[in-house]
């Protein structure tokens, strides 16, 4: 079965983006883009080997390869800018339908409306985060 990069390159960046808000230790190294992405997963690597988790082993150094591979700051970049504006127009979605339910009146409807919507925004501003990493 063959992967095409970008998906690959899309999971890559999940798994890392998690071991980056794991570890926060590519922050702290001042890597920034691919180099820190790369440290994310050699890190994980190195977790794993640890605690001798061979399956993670191995998928980590398939998306190491792949990171070595595929990943560019400017494409890093684009999909990080993409994903803000995802989330900005969930924000915008949020604020859409807490309008409704205050229109509505309904306290619990409201409430859950208000919650999404500090979830969203959440999601945004990490998202935002990213886009300095």
């Amino acid at each position: 079965m063959k992967i095409s990069p970008v998906l690959s390159l899309s999971v890559i960046i999940a798994l890392s983006g998690l071991s980056a808000a794991v570890t926060g230790y590519a922050a702290d190294s001042g890597l920034t883009g691919c180099a820190a992405k790369k440290q994310d997963v050699q890190m994980q690597i190195e977790q794993a080997h640890a605690h001798g988790n061979k399956a993670q082993e191995a998928k980590l150094k398939i998306a190491q390869k792949n990171l070595e591979n595929h990943c560019t700051d400017e494409g890093l970049r684009r999909e990080r800018e993409a994903d803000v504006k995802k989330k900005e127009e969930k924000v915008a979605a949020r604020k859409a339908d807490l309008e409704k339910a205050q229109a509505k009146g309904k306290a619990k409807k409201i409430a859950q409306q208000e919650k999404k919507l500090n979830d969203a925004e959440a999601e945004l501003q990490a998202a935002k985060d990213t886009l300095s990493r």
